[in-house]
């Protein structure tokens, strides 16, 4: 930490050098006046006592600590990181909540669910609650319906529909929403206050996110690369899973589905998913054990949905 403080001591006083010797409007070169683009600026921290007094040299002048710390110009570079990483659907860039259509009961549902959500957003994450999570599930899973025969097939897919409702544009209305929003809190200490940085997101498609991993476990990188993919899905934030269970079952996705949900369950890490499964056919799809911490980490804000395909009505809504 010395050696850091020093060096953006230095590179301060270099840029105020710089800056003396400069001509008027050369500051404009940097994006930031106040790190000089560094990253890093050193803050004074006046030092009190356990009853929050001032602790004073015997001269009578404030004793205080200078502390190196990153520039407030550091998050938002972050911020436009954690849009580039969150892996957001190109379709799903304009997603917003207040574009998202309510014409029927079910769209209403959704969309409650999301707010309400989002609204104990700040609460969920600081409490560590171990009711975290936020699901949309089918009533009658996709396999359930495909295991079927002819008429009944078809029959039984228009009744229960959980297709085209819109689940996927209010997973990315949210992750975008967490993104721009919300805070996570970083407790102070004797030199540094309390503070807040960004939240993380990541969101990934089940059926190629599951083959990515697969591919990346039969790698001859001595599991460097799907180390650091599961790293990034176990300790990101916030992690928002499309289509779970599409996927086709293995004994390895099996596996990984249970190593990352488990690690997200242990460390009270919320998970926002979707699926086109029910609560019976998504255990198949991704393990009981899995399946049973994943929608234990839901508590209430597990919902099944159904109804209308808005896709097939002539094209005039684009949910997915």
């Amino acid at each position: 930490m010395a050696e850091v403080m020093e060096r953006a001591k230095a590179m301060q006083m270099s840029c105020e050098n710089s800056k003396q010797k400069s001509q008027p409007g050369d500051e404009e070169q940097y994006e930031c006046q106040d790190c000089k683009d560094s990253g890093k600026i050193v803050v004074r921290h006046f030092l009190k006592n356990e009853n929050g007094q001032p602790l004073i040299h015997p001269n009578g002048s404030p004793k205080y600590k200078d502390i190196a710390q990153q520039c407030y110009c550091w998050e938002k570079r972050m911020l436009k990181k954690r849009f580039q990483n969150a892996l957001i659907p190109d379709e799903f860039q304009e997603a917003r909540l207040t574009t998202y259509r309510q014409d029927s009961e079910v769209q209403q549902t959704l969309f409650q669910a999301t707010k309400e959500y989002l609204q104990s957003f700040d609460s969920i994450i600081h409490d560590r609650s171990e009711h975290n999570s936020l699901g949309f599930i089918a009533v009658v899973g996709e396999s359930r319906i495909r295991s079927l025969d002819g008429s009944a097939r078809a029959e039984t897919k228009r009744k229960h529909n959980n297709f085209g409702l819109g689940k996927t544009h209010l997973q990315m209305a949210a992750a975008k929403w967490i993104l721009n929003k919300a805070r996570i809190r970083i407790p102070g200490d004797k030199y540094r206050p309390e503070r807040t940085r960004g939240c993380s997101v990541l969101c990934v498609s089940d059926a190629s996110f599951m083959d990515e991993l697969s591919q990346a476990k039969r790698m001859n990188d001595e599991g460097k690369q799907l180390k650091d993919m599961l790293h990034s899905a176990t300790t990101v934030d916030v992690l928002v899973w499309d289509d779970l269970g599409k996927s086709k079952w293995s004994e390895t996705k099996e596996g990984l589905y249970y190593q990352i949900i488990n690690e997200r369950y242990r460390h009270k890490r919320p998970i926002l998913f979707s699926s086109n499964e029910d609560k019976a056919t998504l255990s198949e799809k991704i393990g009981y054990a899995a399946s049973s911490r994943l929608l234990g980490m839901c508590g209430e804000r597990l919902y099944e949905v159904e109804g209308e395909d808005y896709r097939l009505n002539k094209g005039e809504h684009h949910h997915v």
